[in-house]
């Protein structure tokens, strides 16, 4: 079994999706509708290859990324050391950081929130909460639990060769190891043609679920955050409300 780490530069079509401008476009339309100040300045936590630092950069922004894997982060910064302003790679823990100077907006992508615990949920609200302006907003990707938490999801992505394996599958599965404490160990396997032969390239993560009821509570607990709201399939024209499901969510919070 190879693990996503031995192909960094496969990492965006194997475990993320190709869709990359619209989701910038969106996060532009965040920010436009709902920041409370002007936006220069975007930080990713969790970002690994960090993809959307070029049509970000297209945008007007400038960007650090937060990983924790070295790897990942040298990839990237040979994939976008033609950009002005350079963007900053940090290496670090997503659970407990700090940055040297304050951000105007905070994402995380594709469900890379990984915190076990509600311990490690405090920790890095926190650390958020020094890292970003009054007014900013953190916008969160498909990590809130809407849907079944132990549902498998398959998913066929025709993608292309330009930055390794050409990827034929992307297969998620969730197995709950601790029942009280909602914690999942996390399995995502994508296959990809290599030299006549099939490898499978895997991320295996322990998290703990995080639903949307027990979410809004948490939020109103602490003294840093407000709820702006949660929206299907990134289109702010669709809140999730009633009965309407989620496939993919997008939850945005305001720091006091």
């Amino acid at each position: 079994m190879t693990t996503v780490q031995d192909y960094p530069q496969s990492s965006e079509t194997a475990f993320l999706f190709p869709d990359i401008r619209p989701e910038a476009k969106f996060i532009q339309s965040c920010i436009t509708k709902y920041s409370g100040i002007p936006v220069r300045r975007v930080f990713e936590v969790g970002c690994g290859c960090a993809p959307h630092v070029g049509e970000l950069a297209k945008l007007g922004y400038s960007y650090a990324g937060l990983d924790s894997n070295r790897s990942m982060l040298d990839f990237a910064v040979h994939e976008w050391s033609h950009l002005e302003p350079a963007p900053e790679f940090i290496q670090g823990d997503t659970v407990l950081f700090a940055l040297d100077r304050r951000i105007d907006f905070a994402f995380v992508m594709h469900g890379s929130l990984y915190l076990k615990s509600l311990k490690e949920m405090i920790s890095h609200f926190d650390s958020m909460a020094s890292t970003l302006h009054h007014g900013g907003l953190y916008l969160i990707d498909w990590c809130i639990q809407f849907a079944g938490p132990l549902t498998p999801m398959a998913i066929s992505t025709p993608v292309s060769e330009s930055h390794g394996p050409r990827v034929r599958y992307l297969l998620i599965n969730n197995r709950l190891t601790d029942h009280a404490g909602q914690a999942l160990r996390k399995t995502q396997a994508g296959d990809t043609p290599r030299r006549r032969r099939h490898n499978q390239l895997k991320i295996i993560k322990r998290n703990r679920d995080i639903f949307p009821q027990e979410f809004q509570l948490f939020i109103r607990s602490l003294s840093d955050f407000e709820f702006v709201g949660w929206w299907k399939d990134w289109d702010l024209s669709q809140p999730i409300a009633g009965d309407s499901e989620a496939d993919r969510s997008a939850v945005l919070l305001m720091r006091k």
